[in-house]
C-alpha cells in the first residue's frame, strides 16, 4: 500500500526498515522525547527495538487500531519523518489521533503537508474513521501549521503527559467525509 503526493509517498512499515527508523529517531531523539507522550528506553533505541516496534505498529494494523507510514522522497526513498493514526479510547470514546514527526534535515519543506493529505486520503477510503485529533504544544508553530494546512480546527486544549510532566497542548480535529 503506498499513497503519494508531489515529492513524497507514504508507505506502511515492514521489518527490513527498522535501521531507517533507527536513525531517524536517534538523529532526532531529543526533539521526539520533548513531544512525545510514549516513554522510552534504551531498548527502543536499538535495531531490535525498531524491529519490535514496527511489529507492534503492524498487528495493530491487522487488528484495525494503528495505522504506521513511514514518509519518504519519491526522487530518492530517503526516509523524512513518521506518520501516524492510532485509536485510543478516553471516557469510553474511542478517538483516532495523528501523530508524526519531520526528521530535523527536512523541516520547513511541507513534506509533513503532502504526507497528511496522502493519510487522510488513506483514511477516508480505506478506513471507517470519520475523525481525526491531533495536539501541538502552543509553540510549536510549523506543527499547528500543518494541521491548519489540512483543515484542522482548533477544539480547545488539553494537558497532555510528556517526560514526567503535563504539558498543555492545543487540541485540533477533523471532519473525514
Amino acid at each position: 500500500m503506498k499513497y503519494s503526493a508531489e515529492r513524497i509517498y507514504v508507505r506502511f512499515w515492514n521489518v527490513d526498515d527498522a535501521s531507517l527508523l533507527l536513525d531517524l529517531q536517534v538523529r532526532n531523539r531529543a526533539e521526539i522525547e520533548n513531544i512525545s507522550a510514549s516513554d522510552r528506553d534504551e531498548f527502543f533505541y536499538s535495531l531490535e527495538g525498531q524491529r519490535s516496534l514496527i511489529e507492534s505498529w503492524n498487528k495493530k494494523r491487522e487488528e484495525g487500531n494503528r495505522y504506521s507510514f513511514g514518509i519518504f522522497l519519491h526522487t530518492t526513498d530517503e526516509l523524512v519523518g513518521e506518520i501516524s493514526l492510532f485509536e485510543i479510547i478516553l471516557d469510553s470514546t474511542p478517538k483516532w489521533i495523528l501523530g508524526y514527526v519531520t526528521d530535523t534535515l527536512h523541516q520547513g519543506k511541507g513534506y509533513m503537508s503532502e504526507a497528511l493529505q496522502c493519510v487522510m486520503e488513506f483514511a477516508k477510503h480505506e478506513t471507517e474513521i470519520t475523525r481525526i485529533e491531533a495536539g501541538a504544544v502552543p509553540d510549536n508553530t510549523g506543527s499547528i501549521r500543518v494541521l491548519q494546512k489540512a483543515g484542522f480546527k482548533e477544539n480547545g486544549s488539553q494537558p497532555v503527559p510528556i517526560q514526567g510532566t503535563l504539558k498543555e497542548h492545543t487540541m485540533f480535529a477533523v471532519d473525514i467525509l
